[in-house]
C-alpha cells in the first residue's frame, strides 16, 4: 500500500477548495449579471411607459433588448465589453461615465426581500 505523502494530500485539498471556490464565484456572476440585466430592462421599460410610448413599442423595445443580450458574438467574434465601450465612446461621443445607479433598497431592505424567497 502506497502512503501518501501530506503535501500531495494538502495541494489536492487546496486544489478542491479553489475550484469549488470558482465554482461559487461563477454562479454569483451568473446570477448577478441575470438580475443586473432584468433591472435595467425594468427601468428602461417602466421609464418608457411612464413617458407615454405604446405598448407595441415598449414590447419592440423589449424584444430588441432580449436579442441583444442573447448576442455572444459579432460577425464570428465574442463581444468584449471594453472594446465595444471604447469603439462606441470614439465612434459616437459617448460617455459611459455619465451612467449613474440610483438603487433605492437598502441593505436590510435586500437581505428580507430575499429571505422572503
Amino acid at each position: 500500500m502506497k502512503v501518501r505523502n501530506c503535501n500531495e494530500c494538502r495541494k489536492r485539498i487546496h486544489q478542491e477548495e479553489k475550484e469549488a471556490y470558482l465554482k461559487n464565484q461563477y454562479a454569483w456572476l451568473k446570477d448577478g449579471m441575470y438580475t443586473m440585466a432584468c433591472m435595467s430592462a425594468a427601468v428602461a421599460l417602466s421609464t418608457l411607459m411612464k413617458n407615454g410610448r405604446s405598448k407595441r413599442y415598449i414590447q419592440k423595445f423589449f424584444d430588441d433588448m432580449v436579442m441583444i443580450y442573447d448576442t455572444s458574438s459579432i460577425l464570428g467574434k465574442p463581444v468584449v465589453l471594453t472594446e465595444v465601450m471604447k469603439q462606441l465612446e470614439e465612434m459616437y461621443d459617448i460617455d459611459f461615465n455619465r451612467i449613474h445607479v440610483n438603487y433605492n433598497e437598502t441593505e436590510k431592505e435586500f437581505i428580507e426581500h430575499f429571505k422572503k424567497e
